[in-house]
């Protein structure tokens, strides 16, 4: 019995404290509903911009020319011009015209941009995980579409 009040006490103080009863000021609340509002139509307005960036890009258009595209559209929106990895790593990607091992994908298109790897494995991760880019047998790279040809 002593034993287990004894490790029972220690778990107890090693959980941190949970306030319960406290609840926010009105005004507190609605800040935090108003600001999570914000972040999602933010969230939304950033996927439809970057759809509309790819769609570009998927009609032919230069890179050059859908940055100019976007200034026309609005200056502020400057961030969305940059290229972005993912650019990079499609590209590659297609140029190889079938799924590539990652550590490979990584050293090239690092090599192209002279970019840190580090950052490309993050953004290869990044975007497997929201489907951009699709994982093959023994650790391959590849576009989500040739998934659906096979």
């Amino acid at each position: 019995r002593t034993k287990t009040k004894t490790r029972t006490m220690a778990t107890a103080r090693a959980r941190p404290k949970v306030k319960t009863g406290r609840f926010a000021s009105k005004r507190e609340r609605a800040l935090a509903q108003s600001v999570g509002a914000i972040l999602l139509d933010l969230r939304s307005a950033l996927r439809r911009a970057e759809r509309c960036r790819l769609k570009l890009s998927h009609l032919g258009y230069s890179q050059q020319r859908w940055q100019e595209i976007v200034r026309e559209v609005d200056p502020e929106l400057r961030f969305m011009v940059r290229p972005k990895t993912l650019d990079a790593i499609v590209a590659y990607l297609r140029s190889e015209g079938k799924p590539v091992d990652r550590e490979s994908l990584v050293r090239v298109v690092a090599a192209q941009r002279g970019g840190e790897a580090r950052r490309i494995r993050q953004s290869v991760t990044a975007n497997l995980h929201n489907q951009k880019l699709a994982l093959y047998a023994e650790n391959k790279i590849g576009l989500p579409q040739w998934k659906h040809k096979s």
